[in-house]
């Protein structure tokens, strides 16, 4: 039997850099003139002595050539996967280009940059890539404080009904350091319904989207759900966690919720 929940969606600083050259990518025909990239620093590490705190990172970055190229050469740079700033190497001779960027961070988070340069028109299709990782210093995960959710939900002869979910979260080292907080929900077969689903502390009531919170920054965060007649009844644990903006998780917390008829 197919069970499941339908959600109404609308909606003193101490470091360590090192840097070395960053293998070029194939070339992409005989004509181009990329060689190699090098990324200064191309790894940074924040000790356990280091201030919880937003610095910024002058990150280095030369592009060397076979020959003189007959287009400017382009960068662009991604940050965890999204584009964030793109621009154009400066010569410092006819084979070695230049660019500087200044990269803010915060020394408790991860980073992952990766940088891409090609000639402007592309023509070739060439492409050189290098990384820069930045690891923060490590911190205690966030603490889950208590949860609570509907545990009892009535399947509704017509229309919906809300269920609820609510849980405190505090971080040790400051609440900004909170990535995300989430549950999941499995039912009495063992199955997981749906993905993972994220909770909210930021002040947005909209019920009709499932959102529920109705004090941003209080540290209890919420989330709604709704059943219809469509449902079936079910037996269903619900488990809550909390990740760090450095990875480490809080324990995972659960609950049960009932769907009754």
């Amino acid at each position: 039997m197919k069970h499941y929940l339908i959600f109404l969606i609308g909606g003193c600083l101490i470091l360590w850099a090192t840097g070395c050259d960053n293998p070029s990518s194939p070339a992409g025909t005989d004509s181009a003139v990329l060689s190699s990239l090098s990324i200064q620093p191309n790894s940074v590490q924040f000790g356990p002595q280091s201030s919880i705190t937003d610095t910024t990172l002058t990150v280095q970055i030369r592009a060397n050539t076979t020959e003189s190229p007959a287009n400017d050469l382009v960068y662009t740079i991604e940050r965890d996967g999204e584009l964030v700033k793109e621009g154009t190497l400066q010569p410092e001779s006819d084979t070695i280009f230049l660019a500087e960027y200044s990269l803010e961070v915060n020394t408790a988070r991860n980073a992952n940059i990766t940088i891409y340069i090609y000639e402007a028109d592309n023509s070739s299709g060439q492409r050189l890539q290098g990384k820069l990782q930045v690891r923060g210093r490590i911190v205690s995960p966030p603490v889950i404080e208590e949860v609570s959710n509907t545990e009892e939900a009535v399947i509704p002869d017509s229309g919906n009904q809300r269920i609820d979910f609510f849980a405190r979260v505090v971080h040790p080292n400051g609440q900004d350091l909170i990535d995300r907080v989430n549950f999941f929900l499995i039912d009495q077969s063992g199955n997981q319904l749906g993905d993972d689903f994220r909770m909210f502390d930021n002040g947005v009531f909209n019920e009709v989207e499932g959102f529920i919170d109705e004090a941003e920054g209080d540290s209890l965060y919420s989330r709604a759900f709704f059943t219809n007649p469509n449902n079936n009844p079910d037996e269903i644990t619900v488990n809550y966690y909390a990740i760090g903006a450095d990875g480490q998780s809080s324990d995972t917390l659960q609950t049960q919720l009932s769907i009754i008829e």
